[in-house]
């Protein structure tokens, strides 16, 4: 009987009390609240910068393709005028199924669902709008594409909205001088949800 006793005497003494749990679980669940925010912002990091290489790769395409062909975009595999083409997506089909874009992945980014292949890109597999009718004048101002939304770059603070990929926290943009940013909302004297772009002039966005 004694020894039961003192063994349960050395199992009181070595227990914890109900402070100390609630004490332990209080500062776990003060380190966890801490980390996820930072596990958030690595992963938007992560994402932003996926966004950002898209853009850039579908910047050079775009450039290049307009240069090879005295400003002109083929479309199901026809020459013609941007000035034709009411959306985004005929011209880059026209690319499709002339080789000039490889893959659809390329147009995928946050929120948007990459297709399957290039045969079957809709306007919901698109990420990004494309500015037309730039020229070298614009070089290093003006976004060629940037995440779609927009449908005029009138101003210099684009106002974000939930329907965008990024929603209010920003927007993707490539610039004719061949680079490529992910702009916060807020940042460079825009207000909150807005992004400013650092346009000069007025240009029209063709959305998928």
């Amino acid at each position: 009987m004694r020894k039961i006793l003192r063994s349960l005497n050395k199992l009181k003494s070595n227990a914890f009390t109900l402070v100390e749990l609630l004490v332990v679980i209080s500062i776990i669940g003060l380190l966890a609240g801490l980390a996820v925010p930072a596990i958030q912002g690595g992963l938007d990091k992560a994402k932003q910068g996926v966004d950002v290489s898209n853009a850039r790769q579908l910047g050079i395409i775009f450039f290049s393709e307009a240069n090879d062909n005295n400003g002109i975009y083929r479309i199901n595999s026809d020459l013609t005028n941007t000035q034709a083409a009411a959306t985004f997506l005929p011209i880059l089909q026209g690319m499709f199924s002339n080789g000039v874009l490889p893959t659809a992945k390329i147009l995928s980014g946050q929120g948007v669902v990459p297709a399957i292949s290039t045969n079957t890109v809709t306007k919901a597999n698109i990420a990004f709008g494309y500015t037309p009718y730039l020229t070298t004048s614009d070089d290093g101002q003006i976004p060629l594409i940037l995440t779609k939304g927009p449908t005029s770059l009138s101003q210099s603070n684009i106002v974000l909205q939930d329907t965008y990929p990024w929603k209010k926290k920003g927007i993707v943009v490539y610039r004719l001088g061949n680079s490529a940013e992910f702009i916060k909302s807020g940042v460079n004297g825009a207000p909150v949800g807005s992004a400013n772009i650092g346009v000069t002039n007025t240009n029209a966005v063709l959305q998928p």
